[in-house]
C-alpha cells in the first residue's frame, strides 16, 4: 500500500507509523488520519508484528489538527466547504450534525488506538499539541524526548477540547483543570512526574531507546500481549474511560457556536493560521508559554 501522509515500515516484529508532513509540523488532516487508521489495521493483522510505534517526522511529533483548507472532510461531515469557512463565515456556522461529527470522528481515531489488539507506543519529541495529544495519550505507552512539550493551546480561543478528558485520566483533577483553563503545556519532566510519560530520554537517543523497549515487549507472544493489554483497558472501561471521552466530545461540539472560535476562524481566513495562532498565544507568552515560568 502506498501512503501520502505517513511512512510505514516493519522490522524485527515492530511496525512503525511515522506522521510525515514535516513542513506542516505533522498537522493532522483527515487524509493522514485515514492512513494512520489503515496502517494500524494492517499492523494489527500482520502476524509478523507484535508492537506498533507512532512517531513524527521532522521538527516535532505534531502541532495538532490542521487548521487550514488542507484539513479535508471528516468521515461523517456533510457540508463540503472547508471547516474554517463554515465556522468563520457570515452564516450560522455548521449544522448540529457536522459540529458533532467533527469531534466524534476525531475521537474515533483515538479509540482505534486504544482498542487496537496490539500494544501501541507513542514516541514523542518536541511539540505534541492540540489534537495530537489525543493520539499520543491513547497509546499504551508514551516515551518522550527531553525537549517534549504537551498541551492543548486551542482552549484559549477555540473549544474546551475532547482531548482534555484524556489529561483528566492521566494527571488528576487539579492539574487537568489547570491545563484546560490556560492552554499551558507540560514539560517532559512534568510528563514523567505526572504519569503521562513512561520514560524520557535525550532527543538523540529517543529512537534507539524506544525500539529497545518495544523489542523487549515483542519477546512476548501477540496473543498474550493482547490479553494483557485488554485486561488493563477493561479496568478503565469499567470506570468510564471511553464513555467520558465521548461525553466530553458532546460538549466540545458546541465549540463552533462560541464567539471566540468564530472570531479565531475569521482571523484565520483574513490573516492565515500562523498569525491567528500568534495573536491567540501572545498574552500567554507563546504557544507553550507558562506562568510561573519553567525551565525547558
Amino acid at each position: 500500500m502506498t501512503y501520502q501522509f505517513i511512512l510505514y515500515e516493519v522490522d524485527d516484529r515492530l511496525a512503525t507509523i511515522t506522521l510525515n508532513r514535516p513542513e506542516q509540523r505533522n498537522a493532522l488532516n483527515w487524509p493522514m488520519l485515514e492512513e494512520v487508521s489503515k496502517a494500524l489495521k494492517k499492523a494489527e493483522k500482520d502476524p509478523e508484528v507484535r508492537v506498533i510505534i507512532i512517531k513524527g517526522a521532522g521538527p516535532c511529533f505534531s502541532a495538532g489538527h490542521d487548521l487550514s483548507t488542507t484539513m479535508g472532510l471528516g468521515r461523517r461531515q456533510l457540508d463540503q466547504r472547508p471547516w474554517n469557512e463554515i465556522v468563520g463565515g457570515d452564516g450560522d456556522g455548521p449544522s448540529v450534525w457536522d459540529a458533532r461529527a467533527r469531534v466524534q470522528d476525531h475521537l474515533d481515531f483515538d479509540l482505534e488506538i486504544w482498542n487496537c489488539w496490539k500494544p501501541v507506543i507513542a514516541q514523542v519529541h518536541s511539540y505534541c499539541l492540540g489534537g495530537s495529544i489525543g493520539m499520543a495519550l491513547s497509546c499504551d505507552l508514551l516515551i518522550a524526548s527531553k525537549d517534549a512539550r504537551m498541551g492543548y493551546p486551542p482552549v484559549r480561543s477555540m473549544a474546551p477540547g475532547e482531548e482534555i478528558s484524556l489529561f483528566s485520566w492521566h494527571i488528576g483533577l487539579k492539574r487537568a483543570k489547570w491545563l484546560s483553563l490556560t492552554g499551558d503545556s507540560l514539560t517532559a519532566k512534568e510528563m514523567l512526574e505526572f504519569g503521562v510519560a513512561n520514560w524520557v530520554f535525550p532527543k538523540d537517543k529517543l529512537d534507539a531507546e524506544t525500539r529497545k523497549i518495544a523489542r523487549r515487549i515483542a519477546n512476548i507472544d501477540s496473543e498474550l500481549l493482547n490479553l494483557s493489554k485488554t485486561l488493563v483497558n477493561r479496568i478503565f472501561e469499567q470506570q468510564g474511560f471511553s464513555h467520558s471521552m465521548k461525553s466530553s466530545g458532546e460538549l466540545v461540539s458546541f465549540g463552533p457556536h462560541l464567539k471566540a472560535l468564530r472570531n479565531f476562524e475569521k482571523t484565520v481566513r483574513e490573516k492565515g493560521v500562523k498569525v491567528a495562532a500568534e495573536e491567540r498565544d501572545r498574552p500567554f507568552g507563546g504557544i507553550v508559554g507558562r506562568y510561573p515560568p519553567v525551565e525547558e
